[in-house]
């Protein structure tokens, strides 16, 4: 196991172009030279909205864009480039909930294509919210088998191609966002290992299909900010079903409640706990299983390490200032997967924990580059790195 200081150590060596070009973004607003950033504070409330209108009459977007380059077994090298615009609708006030668009378009050493395109717009002074992501995928992802007791030399590797919208339709009702949610990929599989797991197990989905599914949602928020929050709670109840009736090719329904509390102990201080719980009941895709691995989701295990129909999974995270734009983070999780929820506690429970480093790219919109190395007591570990936090 490494040391504290060796980790500390490999994660500056690996950050350090990422940093880079963070730091060279390109920056423009309304076509200017100077960066005027926007406030990401969370407004839940439309008469603190009505009650700030007319105070800030200056439009204000922000654009970043920059290079990106990763390393992983599956990709090898990859490289693209990625970008955020932040900015409000005409006519909202500058005080509520900025809207933002992202992108990425990567391509790897192996010749895989990651194109996305996830945005988050509010409208009407906040009194709407659309939420989604378009995006087509040409990738390998890892296959352990199904269960919580998978073992590590069964990993096999599958390529997919797929296209994704997913869309999510919400109107704020006090505090709460009510809506509902529809969710599309069309998987066809390319290749499978041959003699492998997916080859000659009956496992649904290993041919390909497409998933399309309706949901209702409802999401309560009342943290101080969207983006690296400080206090408040967000909560998401989702029940979601795919049936021949929303032109899916599989049939099945899920159940998921993700519950996050944000408590500020000291000025640049804060703990947070996340809480996941999902269980899928008919007959799922393989690929669309609720699993333990991932930048979000026990950091430290590999990309889908364990998989099923249940998973029940407990995250906590320490937020601690460094030196001007760095901050640290200390996290650990635990959690477990099952065919169904009341079984999670019937095999070992799996536990990860990890460090991480911030660099804030702009104090007032909270955006912040992750760089995460997440550890496992019987796997090893994994270096992640993204835009803002896990949870």
């Amino acid at each position: 196991m490494c040391s504290p200081f060796l980790v500390y150590i490999r994660m500056v060596r690996y950050v350090v172009f990422n940093i880079f070009v963070a730091l060279m973004s390109v920056n423009s607003i309304n076509g200017q030279d100077t960066l005027t950033v926007l406030s990401t504070k969370n407004i839940t409330s439309l008469d603190t909205i009505s009650s700030h209108n007319n105070q800030i009459t200056k439009k204000q977007n922000l654009l970043l864009v920059y290079p990106i380059a990763f390393y992983s077994p599956e990709t090898r090298w990859a490289g693209g480039v990625a970008g955020i615009y932040s900015f409000r609708f005409r006519g909202e006030s500058l005080v509520s909930n900025p809207s933002q668009i992202q992108t990425s378009i990567n391509y790897t050493q192996n010749k895989q294509v990651i194109l996305t395109l996830p945005f988050e717009l509010y409208l009407r002074q906040n009194k709407y919210k659309l939420k989604g992501e378009l995006g087509y995928f040409r990738y390998f992802y890892n296959f352990f088998g199904i269960g919580n007791n998978t073992i590590s030399v069964d990993k096999e590797a599958y390529e997919v191609h797929f296209p994704r919208f997913r869309l999510d339709a919400l109107q704020r009702i006090g505090r709460s966002f009510i809506g509902v949610r529809y969710r599309f990929d069309d998987f066809d599989i390319k290749s499978v290992k041959e003699n492998g797991l997916l080859a000659t197990q009956q496992i649904t989905g290993k041919r390909g299909g497409n998933i399309s599914g309706l949901g209702f949602i409802w999401q309560y928020d009342t943290r101080d900010y969207l983006y690296n929050a400080t206090k408040g709670i967000y909560a998401e109840t989702e029940i979601y079903i795919n049936d021949n009736l929303t032109g899916s090719d599989f049939n099945y329904q899920r159940i998921a409640v993700d519950l996050t509390h944000y408590h500020k102990i000291a000025q640049d201080h804060t703990i947070v706990l996340n809480v996941d719980i999902i269980q899928l009941l008919g007959e799922p895709i393989f690929y669309d299983l609720p699993y333990i691995g991932s930048p979000r989701l026990l950091r430290g295990y590999q990309d889908r390490r364990y998989m099923d129909r249940s998973l029940l999974a407990l995250q906590g995270e320490y937020r601690y200032p460094i030196y001007r734009r760095f901050q640290g983070v200390a996290f650990i999780g635990a959690g477990n997967v099952a065919d169904r929820i009341d079984h999670v506690f019937n095999n070992e429970i799996k536990l990860a924990y990890g460090i991480g480093l911030r660099y804030i790219m702009n104090r007032n919109d909270r955006v912040r580059l992750r760089l995460d190395y997440g550890r496992t007591a019987q796997e090893g570990g994994a270096f992640y790195i993204t835009i803002n936090d896990a949870f």
